[in-house]
């Protein structure tokens, strides 16, 4: 049996450990009410850390989708906006050219209303090139490119200089933004969907009978990728087109035997060949040498299908010419789909706004789950700490004074 010696050391060691012990916990409680934190290093708790950290990151998640969709809403309002002042604008161009294809207006009366025409025109235009945040709304990706250039000539019967031409630059991408955990959308479409007024047809004077590729190739129509074969035909070829997710039909003249490419609603096909082929470019149906770029449609294919632009731009230099017949056939028909298809558009802009509120609602449900429960992984329970304080004060207060008492020497002590 072992004998445990008890000497003036030991009291004192044992004393200080205990009382450097609950130093410690007073020094950790005071920060705790000091801070309002349960824990200062991870050390402390790994579990509770850990699981505080996910939140936080799911917080900080929630919070960027919640400025997305802000920014989104903005964006949507603003586009909106713009599509109801291009609906009102078409409609006056609508009723003039009603006015202008009845018989009972003469010449002078129809060179009035292109000057109004003219002036819708140029009002549309500063529309289609509005900018939100220092971006350029409807150009697509470019984003810093002006989406529509302006080309001004000599009309036939105009006394002056006249917008003849109106070039979109930009593409048909989407501004998207993340407003749900890995889900996208877009509130604008690119100004190659949104201003377009016909249906838009590019017609191959290439013909197909003896096409065959001799190896693999891909092309894009419309920033939708489609893969072929080495040893399709055209007809594997229009096949593969139609399957595709692109907004397009493709078919062969059986008068020349040419491709046929033709949109399913009114926008401007956007096509080039990808990886170094030449599908499109051997087909007659984009420049040789041009796989890229806005309008690199062959020079010798047939192009179909014009903007809004163009047709205002028709519109007015009918009138000028005092051609009612076009008028009121080509005309007032072609601005009819215009604004059908803006009509669409806003439909489809309007549409997302229920999603957006319906995912800021969720999105502020969460967020107030996740804090109230890191509220609970994190934040001290200040009545408990100020208890634990108080109780810890206590204990060590009566520690030094019951050290003090065993630990009482006077030089008499040593002189025994």
């Amino acid at each position: 049996m072992s004998i445990y010696r008890i000497g003036t050391n030991t009291t004192n060691e044992n004393s200080m450990y205990h009382l450097t012990t609950r130093e410690y916990m007073m020094d950790k409680v005071n920060n705790q009410i000091s801070t309002g934190k349960k824990h200062r290093l991870p050390s402390e708790s790994p579990v509770d850390v850990t699981q505080a950290m996910t939140f936080h990151s799911k917080m900080f998640k929630i919070e960027q989708l919640e400025r997305n969709i802000n920014d989104l809403t903005g964006e949507r309002m603003l586009a909106e906006s713009k599509m109801s002042s291009t609906i009102d604008m078409l409609q006056r161009a609508r009723e003039l050219a009603v006015q202008g294809s009845n018989g009972i207006y003469n010449e002078e009366n129809r060179l009035a209303m292109s000057q109004e025409v003219d002036q819708l025109l140029r009002n549309l235009i500063l529309e289609a090139n509005s900018k939100y945040k220092g971006n350029y709304l409807f150009s697509g990706h470019q984003k810093y490119t002006k989406p529509f250039e302006v080309i001004e000539g000599a009309v036939k019967g105009a006394d002056s200089a006249m917008i003849t031409e109106v070039h979109y630059l930009g593409d048909s991408g989407k501004h998207l933004r993340e407003i749900d955990f890995n889900e996208y959308a877009s509130a604008v479409p690119a100004g190659s969907e949104l201003f377009w007024a016909e249906q838009f047809e590019v017609r191959s004077k290439v013909n197909t009978a003896d096409f065959r590729l001799e190896e693999d190739a891909a092309i894009m129509i419309d920033g939708v990728r489609i893969d072929f074969q080495s040893g399709d035909n055209i007809y594997a070829v229009m096949d593969k087109i139609n399957k595709s997710d692109a907004a397009v039909n493709a078919s062969v003249d059986i008068t020349d035997g040419g491709l046929i490419i033709k949109s399913a609603h009114p926008h401007r096909i956007e096509m080039a060949d990808i990886e170094g082929g030449k599908v499109l470019q051997n087909l007659g149906v984009i420049e040789e040498g041009f796989p890229f770029g806005p309008n690199n449609y062959s020079k010798d294919a047939d192009v179909f299908g014009g903007s809004i632009f163009d047709v205002l731009i028709g519109l007015r230099d009918a009138m000028i010419q005092n051609n009612s017949e076009d008028i009121g056939g080509r005309y007032l028909g072609a601005l009819d789909e215009a604004v059908n298809n803006i009509t669409f558009h806003q439909a489809k802009t309007g549409a997302l706004q229920n999603r957006l509120d319906y995912l800021s609602e969720r999105l502020g449900d969460d967020k107030a789950v996740y804090t109230e429960t890191m509220s609970k992984l994190e934040d001290v329970d200040m009545a408990k700490a100020l208890t634990d304080l108080s109780a810890l004060d206590f204990a060590h207060k009566a520690a030094l004074s019951s050290l003090a008492k065993i630990t009482k020497t006077s030089l008499m002590d040593f002189l025994r």
